[in-house]
């Protein structure tokens, strides 16, 4: 079993690029800055063979952070349920889709995700898919797209199929999206 982190850095206006230089130097994460969503939002992710490695590591991630800037520090611990792409080039942008479960179907949220996962694969690479361990539970899944008429090309497709999105609807209570751009000193990009 695999492990993720995501670190949410919320940005004071005007200073992302200050925050985006600072961060340069983090070694195996990933790094990513809203384009469309949230705004002055950067996004760090890295993963572990365990949570208690993921655990480890974080108060050195977290100290090495340019708190001057930052208006908020969200941080969340995730389990894999779909293999992280390998770290490289997988596209322009990336699309982070978090959904909230309702209270007791956070279960039935991730088999009915899994379920339909294949036939969406046919169509597009999956960047990962995770499920809060800590927190809220959340179902989260990254898309990377060469850009974002491709991103449109292949959801109508997705939808069009009947297969995508997956029937879970019933099961959430809110849904959000936005769109990453990969920062220069990102591992994935």
């Amino acid at each position: 079993m695999s492990y993720a982190e995501t670190i949410i850095l919320d940005v004071q206006f005007g200073h992302a690029p200050a925050v985006v230089s600072a961060l340069s130097g983090l070694q195996d994460v990933g790094m990513w800055a809203t384009e469309i969503g949230y705004l002055n939002r950067i996004t760090l992710f890295r993963t572990a063979d365990s949570f208690e490695a993921l655990l480890a590591g974080r108060p050195a991630l977290l100290e090495s952070l340019p708190k001057a800037h930052l208006e908020r520090i969200e941080v969340t611990g995730w389990r894999v349920i779909c293999p992280v792409l390998a770290p490289g080039s997988h596209g322009g942008v990336y699309e982070w889709r978090c959904y909230e479960a309702r209270p007791g179907q956070m279960g039935e949220a991730e088999l009915s995700f899994l379920a339909a996962l294949p036939k969406r694969l046919e169509l597009s690479s999956l960047f990962c898919a995770l499920v809060s361990i800590e927190g809220t539970p959340r179902i989260a899944h990254v898309w990377p797209y060469a850009d974002l008429n491709s991103r449109a090309a292949i959801r109508a497709e997705a939808v069009a199929s009947g297969t995508w999105p997956p029937r879970m609807a019933h099961t959430l209570s809110s849904m959000q999206s936005e769109i990453l751009l990969p920062l220069e000193a990102s591992i994935w990009h």
